[in-house]
């Protein structure tokens, strides 16, 4: 029996997340549907300084404390943020809709286009993160390429993405989370890492641990996809969604067995080929492989 066939026979979707604001702690949800740039609300906001720099929790880690929610059930209507210590915001698309300004924010080396929303939203988000910053809004009008490293298969020309690092969505094996925290157990840590830290959009179980790192094409339910590069991680694994405190764990084991490409590797990024929706419980099938 080779590698690939001694997988699991059947994998499917555990859990589905969207972050609609980037940075900001993430909304588990039942399905995610896909239009041309990733899952419908997800990293279509962001904070960012005078400069136009985006603001991560990377540096902010209060960010992670800041909890969305859609003021719509399509998740284009408009976001409600809570913070501790602070009233609601609501920010329903109307107020951006009605000639909010338009600037460009820079998301790594991509110059995005968004509407800032005001203010309000501006010194609400201040507060919440401790810093100076605005709250804007990804325009439609936006065009940011999605780089071809992320694209597996998929022909990366005229494919779009939203706010996120690199692919529309992120893939990771529920298994591999699971050897993870072995590992932290195994070397007397009794913390154990959660699945809220990798900020993954589809988390699969039927696998074993890291066998998303070996896969190419997919299909989840009736959405046909490609697995492009592995997953850089960063600080923000090491910050608490509950406390916004920072530790050394998982970085430190992570660069104990899943170093690549001058960094550590968890979760794969993916592209979906077309507009569909993924829904927990969904099948995945293994199609092709690296």
């Amino acid at each position: 029996m080779s590698e690939h066939t001694a997988m699991a026979a059947t994998v499917r979707v555990a859990a589905l997340f969207v972050h609609p604001l980037k940075s900001a702690a993430g909304i588990r949800v039942q399905e995610l549907t896909l239009d041309e740039r990733g899952a419908v609300g997800d990293r279509r906001w962001i904070l960012a300084d005078h400069n136009g720099d985006m603001i991560t929790a990377r540096e902010t880690h209060r960010l992670v404390l800041i909890r969305p929610s859609f003021l719509t059930h399509d998740r284009n209507g408009g976001i409600r943020l809570t913070a501790p210590g602070l009233p609601a915001l609501d920010v329903p698309i109307e107020s951006v809709d009605r000639g909010a300004p338009v600037q460009n924010v820079r998301v790594w080396d991509d110059e995005v286009v968004a509407h800032d929303v005001g203010d309000i939203a501006g010194a609400w988000c201040s507060a919440a993160a401790g810093r100076t910053c605005r709250l804007l809004r990804l325009a439609d009008v936006d065009r940011r390429p999605l780089a071809p490293r992320f694209a597996g298969t998929i022909d990366a020309h005229a494919r779009y993405v939203a706010m996120s690092d690199g692919a529309p969505l992120l893939l990771l094996g529920m298994a591999s989370i699971e050897a993870l925290n072995a590992r932290l157990l195994d070397s007397g840590h009794a913390a154990v890492m959660d699945l809220r830290r990798f900020r993954a959009n589809v988390l699969v179980t039927g696998t074993r641990p890291h066998d998303e790192d070996t896969w190419r094409d997919i299909r989840i339910g009736e959405v046909s996809l490609s697995v492009g590069s592995g997953c850089t991680r960063c600080v923000l694994t090491t910050v608490d969604p509950d406390t916004a405190e920072r530790g050394h764990e998982p970085l430190r084991a992570f660069a104990q067995y899943r170093r690549a490409d001058g960094g550590v590797i968890f979760g794969m990024n993916t592209t979906h080929r077309s507009a569909g929706v993924i829904r927990v419980g969904d099948e995945l099938q293994v199609l092709s492989f690296r």
